[in-house]
């Protein structure tokens, strides 16, 4: 069994504190250089596990693999992402954060290096909106073959929300605004 996938879910659901602030960096490639404390305790990983893992080791099954498209998308063009992630603790329960992703530049050079991510505490209206969306995007990343998924992803999240005439950072910054500051 892979570490990705070395616990069972167990429906559990951790809950951040007001305060928590998740803080991890990550070279190009998406693998941890640095994870703080809180990120260590919410993930109930030791440090040393994170740093030199992929990122994508709190990977949960429910997070459609289109959002990490556009996640990816975003970031490998120099734009900031916000996205509402669940992700995987070491054994197997789940937590909500909204994630905050920004290139990480040299200071010498200006160039990208890796990716700098903030994590905090989303509303429970934000979550059950984020589950709501997610499950049908899901749904219809399954409705397909493994090579088309991500295709079929992008397109469902940007037909939910053609309706909200919005794109989906504008989504999660919106809602964001309302229910998280």
């Amino acid at each position: 069994m892979s570490r990705l996938h070395s616990h069972e879910l167990t429906g559990v659901e951790l809950h951040l504190d007001e305060t928590d602030v998740l803080t991890s960096k990550t070279d190009l490639r998406g693998v941890i250089t640095y994870a703080n404390d809180v990120f260590v305790k919410i993930a109930l990983y030791e440090a040393d596990e994170l740093y030199g893992a992929p990122h994508s080791l709190i990977r949960h099954p429910a997070m459609p693999r289109s959002v990490f498209h556009l996640m990816w998308e975003t970031i490998e063009s120099g734009k900031e992402f916000f996205g509402y992630v669940v992700n995987r603790a070491k054994n197997g329960d789940h937590y909500w954060v909204i994630a905050h992703i920004v290139p990480d530049l040299d200071p010498r050079t200006g160039e990208v290096i890796g990716y700098h991510s903030t994590r905090r505490r989303p509303s429970r209206e934000g979550i059950e909106l984020a589950t709501k969306i997610y499950a049908a995007v899901s749904l219809a990343e399954r409705k397909v073959p493994k090579a088309q998924q991500v295709e079929a992803g992008v397109a469902a999240v940007t037909s939910y929300l053609a309706g909200e005439g919005m794109s989906y950072e504008q989504w999660v910054f919106d809602k964001i605004n309302k229910w998280e500051l």
